[in-house]
């Protein structure tokens, strides 16, 4: 062989090693975006990992956040983010292959982005103000279900920080706080920013011990969406509340005798396990057949459905392998279930300010009005 000969081998072989190369690097890309795509998506989060994710994965495919994936509220946009929640996620994946994750799982999520670069791209609460009417109905244990409907009217507020009011106001505005627990249910202090800079405090007298200026620098939080909406997608709802929904939709037939309160004794215990759930559901069957037999004659078809209705929400509220129920996280959107907005309204004192001595207003007036209940509706 020539030396030209040799050459062009040579300038072949490198060439086919060079196109080699550069398809082996694309491929490789590709590989690891696929790789690092599947990791962000809800499969990933809530089937890979199905016995420590599966009940906030349930939940969540039934709540308003369904068509969001989770890495958007979970991590967000950006590379920094992503490379933090990957670096994160390394502890997890032990604690999953050996077992020794919580049951259940603690909230909140200490190292979450802040809502305000989450949250906020999709919720700007300077643009929701205003009041909202929401209204409720419930149904009785008695022979006819008996409805009651009442309309509570929510001063949302908001707007512009300058002008922002009512129940908005809390994020619209600059306010810190200092959380004496680790999930966040007492609250010590609350700092208010005012356009000036100016800093109007409020304190737990009772645990004025316990706080210092160098603890309120160190673990002072600004107050974003998930300090009161902390449950805004994995809401583990009450048999009762979903119950109420179900026959308020038509799903449970209202005009089945005591169907509350045989679907209360059904679902309103935890059970030890899904199956139990549904035996004690099925059950509701022989109820009927025992004590209104000519009623399963004519009615067997709605019998049916409420039962497998209230299966469903026997998937919503059955967990027992991560102990989780309904009564598992506080809500802090209201304070019916959790110390909610008195964890510093009726509580904490100002130190400063106009308002100086007195303490938070806890009125109910403050974030909502009712209308009159009006039963039988």
């Amino acid at each position: 062989m020539t030396q030209m000969e040799e050459q062009r081998v040579r300038r072949t072989r490198l060439i086919f090693l060079m196109v080699a190369g550069a398809i082996g690097i694309m491929f490789l890309v590709i590989g690891v975006y696929q790789l690092v795509e599947f990791m962000d998506s809800t499969a990933f989060c809530g089937k890979l990992c199905h016995t420590v994710m599966y009940p906030e994965y349930t939940v969540y495919q039934g709540s308003p956040h369904s068509s969001v994936t989770c890495s958007e509220c979970h991590v967000g946009s950006g590379a920094d983010y992503l490379v933090k929640s990957k670096l994160s996620g390394i502890p997890l994946i032990i604690t999953t292959l050996t077992g020794s994750y919580d049951r259940p799982i603690a909230t909140p999520v200490n190292n979450l982005r802040p809502a305000r670069e989450t949250c906020e791209q999709c919720h700007r609460p300077s643009m929701f103000f205003g009041d909202v009417v929401l209204t409720r109905t419930t149904y009785a244990q008695d022979v006819a279900n008996t409805a009651t409907t009442d309309t509570r009217i929510l001063r949302v507020g908001g707007g512009q920080a300058e002008v922002a009011k009512d129940i908005h106001w809390h994020v619209a505005s600059e306010v810190w706080y200092l959380p004496l627990d680790e999930k966040r249910d007492e609250i010590g202090w609350v700092g208010v920013v005012d356009k000036n800079g100016q800093v109007t405090e409020y304190w737990d007298m009772s645990k004025v011990g316990e706080i210092t200026n160098e603890r309120v620098q160190k673990e002072g939080r600004l107050m974003d969406c998930i300090d009161c909406h902390n449950r805004a997608t994995h809401v583990f709802r009450s048999p009762e509340e979903l119950i109420d929904e179900a026959m308020l939709q038509g799903l449970i037939d209202t005009s089945l005798p005591y169907v509350k309160r045989e679907a209360m004794q059904a679902l309103n215990t935890t059970a030890p396990s899904l199956e139990a759930a549904y035996k004690k559901v099925e059950a509701i069957q022989d109820f009927y057949s025992a004590n209104y037999p000519d009623l399963t004659k004519y009615k067997q078809t709605e019998i049916t459905t409420a039962i497998a209705q209230l299966k469903t929400i026997a998937k919503l509220t059955t967990f027992p392998e991560m102990n989780v129920s309904w009564q598992s996280y506080t809500d802090n959107v209201s304070h019916i279930s959790s110390p909610g907005c008195m964890r510093c309204h009726g509580k904490l004192v100002a130190t400063s300010g106009p308002q100086k001595d007195q303490t938070v207003r806890a009125d109910c007036t403050l974030c909502h009005y009712f209308q009159t209940p009006n039963p039988g509706q």
